[in-house]
């Protein structure tokens, strides 16, 4: 009897640790962003007074904040078609094979693994209007006037910072969709040749739907990771200029740690989560839809 009670509570005394952090480090300070958004809370004052809703009444009707939030669809859509296609593209040269391949496979992790904010310092000096190897041999080739800047206007700021961001995102769709390709039972792959399935043919009806829910959760994280990206985007253009490459998070920041005001700030990071859980939340409902007519 003590055996069996002891093998019953071991399980929750291992997962202890796991969850005292994830309630420490997680789920106190979203609570306490919450609670924080329901208060005039600004650092230049001792007096926090409870306002209730009047903080996301005012941010609702905040200008800044939905340009913002339009600019965090641009840049996360665009991040998200590029890494997605590069990344599967790279993924089935390496499952095919080609003379290359190991080579490939060799430095296709390097992106990944370097910290967001090297990217984006190497990013800078290679997009650099005097020094930057990118930008040099642009203005060599003609392709741009001799006074060119990445950093001259927002589209050119953000298509920066979407080009570093990119680089370093499709590695990690390029590895799943590897792995999972590597997975793919031999029969039916020796099937799908027999009956003379190759190409797109082979793509559409064989792999792409062996590759599909690994796909789509892959979509799910880096649509997340990216929604919320903010070093890359400080580091390269720190939201100019004149704050038109200011996304969301950049814009949290600054509110919070330039003009000092925490209950704006908490309540823009609401909105955000909200924005974040309804495009998930909507996602999840095309794929049951598409998925029950499949």
């Amino acid at each position: 009897m003590k055996q069996n009670k002891l093998q019953k509570v071991i399980p929750y005394i291992l997962i202890a640790p796991a969850i005292t952090m994830i309630v420490v480090f997680m789920l106190y300070p979203m609570v306490k962003n919450v609670f924080l958004s329901f208060f005039d809370y600004n650092l230049s004052s001792l007096e926090r007074p409870f306002v209730g809703l009047k903080n996301y009444i005012e941010m609702f009707h905040e200008k800044r904040l939905w340009n913002a939030v339009g600019r965090t669809g641009i840049w996360t859509a665009v991040n998200l078609f590029f890494a997605i296609f590069i990344g599967v593209g790279s993924a089935f040269l390496m499952f095919s094979d080609f003379k290359g391949s190991a080579l490939l496979k060799s430095f296709i992790l390097i992106p990944w693994i370097l910290p967001s904010v090297v990217t984006g310092y190497i990013w800078s000096l290679m997009l650099n209007e005097d020094a930057g190897i990118i930008t040099w041999s642009l203005k060599a080739l003609g392709i741009v006037s001799s006074n060119f800047s990445f950093f001259s206007t927002g589209p050119l700021s953000m298509a920066g910072a979407i080009m570093a961001n990119i680089w370093r995102a499709f590695p990690f769709f390029t590895l799943m969709i590897y792995a999972k390709l590597c997975t793919i039972p031999n029969d039916q792959m020796d099937a799908a040749h027999l009956e003379g399935a190759q190409g797109l043919v082979l793509f559409r009806y064989v792999l792409f739907p062996f590759i599909q829910d690994i796909l789509l959760a892959c979509i799910f994280l880096c649509f997340i990771w990216t929604f919320n990206a903010y070093d890359i985007m400080k580091v390269m253009t720190n939201g100019g200029p004149a704050e038109l490459t200011t996304t969301m998070s950049l814009l949290i920041q600054r509110e919070a740690f330039f003009y000092f005001s925490l209950s704006n700030a908490a309540t823009m990071s609401v909105y955000m989560f909200c924005i974040m859980l309804c495009v998930i939340g909507f996602a999840n409902v095309l794929k049951k839809i598409f998925g029950d007519k499949k």
